[in-house]
């Protein structure tokens, strides 16, 4: 059973006070009868003021980046640590709702508020960002501030101009931004360990199962067309209904196909004719032409470039058989963004430990996750809202709903920049046991390592493994040797221990016919002479390393082999513990 950090009255009046602060943030409208507060406006750089003057209040340091984003960061127990990255958007498309992006970065606050209250430190540090240009309203690009962070902006942005034909490079100047700086925004590819964002679903799938929160497996990818059925214009009175080439009748086949033929496919594909134009467009002329545009997304590329393919073919029949052309150009075109299976998993538990059950899904609808994907892990934690409305100022949540998903992140985000050292420590004796077993198939040493528990630092464990591991013996290493496969002959199985060795000789190239032969060879010589499997640290040595090495030993004595096999077990053993811990 998992213990969860935040009890249910935290988590209420946390969900209380995101509440409160998503209708303060309403407020920052450009409009007064409706939510819209776009990139770089007045109404953004208010509430980017407003995000970093409650992040202040919880202990942490505040700046705007170099395109705009509000962050703050919440130290960890060393200065300077990497940290977990938490976040979402905070600005709006027309006549927004006010949970959409604002929810995420308000989570994240209560995230660390709870940190700040209990004078919580954890081992790696927390940053929150809050993105200034996710949704692309204004200059028709989106996700400007999570690119910023990744360092991928294109210099071509600079040019894009606004309604107003203000561009990106003059609305930066406007705002207090240097141009000439983007690049100052770009994170370092090692300060941020992850980044997950807890954002509303935007669609009814948790509502349809009754359920508050959701894992997200992965984004959406998406292919956009213009499509065109081309026939002949005709009076509608004279022309005979056997011998027509009417575009329209044609794209509606294909309509109903495309929707039929997605259906089948699977719960994840989507497919979508949003738009229609009809020429010449007169109640008594036969459609002679038909411009429509096709919206296909998944969250895995293969289905969806499969299903592409398919519907693009049926559209071609359907031309030929009604005496039409049919044409097609992509014009937009992004690839799905997985979620990393470790944070879904951490997110899973998390969850399940709320509401007694995860569901996993994926997401239809773009988020900053698709950017900082390109660097750094991402997970994602969905919240129900209302009807999936979204986009509208319907949009809503219930605080019930809120307080289940500040719960869940707050513990998922603790366990993430805890310390494994710490984790290891505090676990039950079994658990402990568990995470070092794979090291070394000896349990005289597991236990003795698990025994030395509390370590201030992984040094200090580091220490006493090794200290244990210097009076093995030949015994010890008939007994660890038993769990070792050969070199050049993979390890078998689903066990840590298994994918552990298969890890240390992914370098040595099976498919070398040549190379293998001879580890063959020198193995049944070795096994043949010393009467134990050939052992050898393998992680960062080639193939021909290693049978250089297998040749040079089989010429030790038996006692100068027993000594060498043992200071490899070592080696060994000492690097999986690593391994373990980082």
């Amino acid at each position: 059973m998992v213990k969860l950090a935040m009890t249910p009255a935290a988590a209420e009046a946390a969900a209380h006070r995101i509440l409160q602060r998503a209708d303060m943030l309403a407020a920052l409208s450009e409009t007064p009868d409706g939510l819209t507060r776009v990139y770089l406006s007045p109404e953004h750089l208010r509430a980017n003021h407003l995000v970093a003057s409650w992040m202040e209040q919880v202990g942490m340091t505040t700046w705007q980046d170099a395109v705009g984003n509000v962050c703050g960061r919440y130290e960890g127990a060393s200065e300077g640590a990497q940290a977990v990255l938490l976040g979402s958007h905070l600005d709006t498309v027309r006549n927004a709702g006010r949970y959409d992006g604002m929810l995420g970065v308000l989570s994240a606050l209560e995230v660390v508020a709870y940190l700040y209250q209990n004078a919580i430190q954890l081992e790696q540090a927390i940053e929150i960002v809050g993105f200034g240009d996710e949704e692309g309203t204004r200059f028709g690009i989106t996700l400007l501030g999570s690119r910023g962070l990744t360092g991928t902006w294109p210099e071509s942005w600079l040019a894009c101009e606004d309604a107003a034909g203000i561009s990106v490079a003059q609305a930066l100047l406007n705002a207090g931004f240097d141009p000439s700086r983007i690049a100052h925004a770009a994170r370092r590819p090692d300060a941020f360990s992850a980044y997950l964002e807890l954002h509303i679903e935007q669609g009814p799938v948790l509502e349809r199962h009754d359920l508050a929160l959701g894992v997200v497996t992965a984004i959406n990818g998406a292919r956009r067309l213009n499509c065109k059925f081309t026939g002949e214009a005709g009076h509608a009175g004279t022309v005979p209904m056997s011998i027509r080439k009417d575009a329209l009748a044609g794209a509606a086949e294909w309509m109903s196909l495309i929707e039929r033929t997605t259906r089948e496919q699977g719960p994840d594909l989507v497919a979508t004719v949003g738009s229609l134009q009809c020429s010449p467009g007169a109640v008594n002329v036969i459609p002679g032409e038909v411009h429509l545009t096709l919206d296909i997304r998944s969250p895995q590329d293969g289905s969806l470039d499969d299903l592409l393919h398919q519907l693009l073919s049926e559209g071609e029949q359907i031309a030929v058989r009604r005496g039409l052309t049919f044409s097609a150009e992509t014009y937009y075109s992004i690839p799905a963004t997985p979620c990393d299976e470790a944070l879904q998993a951490q997110l899973g538990g998390a969850v399940s430990a709320v509401q007694g059950r995860s569901l996993s899904l994926p997401s239809g609808a773009g988020h900053d996750a698709i950017a900082i994907a390109e660097r750094w892990p991402v997970g994602m934690l969905f919240v129900r809202c209302d009807r999936g409305i979204s986009h509208h100022p319907a949009e809503s949540v219930t605080r019930a709903d809120v307080a289940q998903a500040v719960r869940a992140y707050t513990h998922a985000v603790m366990q993430l920049a805890r310390s494994p050292l710490t984790d290891f420590n505090n676990a039950e004796e079994q658990d402990a046991q568990r995470l070092v077993s794979p090291c070394v198939a000896l349990p005289e040493w597991v236990n003795g390592v698990v025994a030395g528990r509390p370590y201030d630092s992984f040094n200090e464990l580091l220490d006493r493994a090794a200290n244990l591991a210097g009076g093995w013996d030949r015994q010890d290493l008939e007994l660890a040797l038993s769990a070792h496969p050969r070199i050049g002959e993979q390890a078998q199985g689903g066990s840590k221990e298994a994918a552990l060795s298969r890890g240390e000789q992914s370098a040595v190239d099976s498919q070398n016919t040549v190379l293998s032969l001879a580890l063959a060879q020198g193995n049944a010589e070795y096994e043949a002479k010393f009467g134990r499997v050939f052992l050898i640290r393998a992680k960062g040595r080639s193939g021909e390393e290693i049978l250089a090495e297998l040749q040079r030993r089989l010429k030790n004595s038996p006692q100068q082999e027993e000594a060498e096999a043992l200071e490899q077990l070592r080696q060994i053993t000492l690097l999986r513990l690593e391994g373990a811990f980082a």
